[in-house]
């Protein structure tokens, strides 16, 4: 009995931790939770405020962008698109495909982990 509900426990467990994945396979976890640790390649921050970080290549030919939208930096202490270029971070989320490209939103500064 006891082995069995901690063989339960452990499977519970595990559902809630986060798999670290390679930039270059992060298109196979379209709709799942992954962590990703890169160095950004470029920022951009466009008419609207929203920024992006680049990773792998820089734009345009970035391999994973990371989206903050302009509402979302009053939760920063720094300005993404000038704090975070070069840096290497790792950031949590959920893999949204959008133009045949991956990303994960962020809201919260607490998301970014800088390495």
């Amino acid at each position: 009995m006891k082995l069995m509900f901690t063989f339960f426990l452990f499977l519970s467990l595990s559902s809630f931790c986060q798999e670290t994945i390679a930039l270059d396979s992060i298109s196979k976890y379209e709709g799942k939770m992954v962590t990703i640790c890169e160095t950004v390649q470029s920022t951009f921050l466009t008419k609207s405020n929203t920024t992006m970080l680049n990773f792998g290549k820089p734009y345009p030919n970035q391999t994973f962008v990371v989206i903050i939208f302009g509402k979302d930096l009053i939760n920063f202490s720094y300005k993404p698109s000038e704090f975070l270029k070069d840096k290497t971070i790792c950031i949590t989320g959920k893999v949204i495909m959008y133009k045949d490209t991956p990303e994960f939103i962020v809201k919260q500064e607490s998301e970014i982990l800088i390495q």
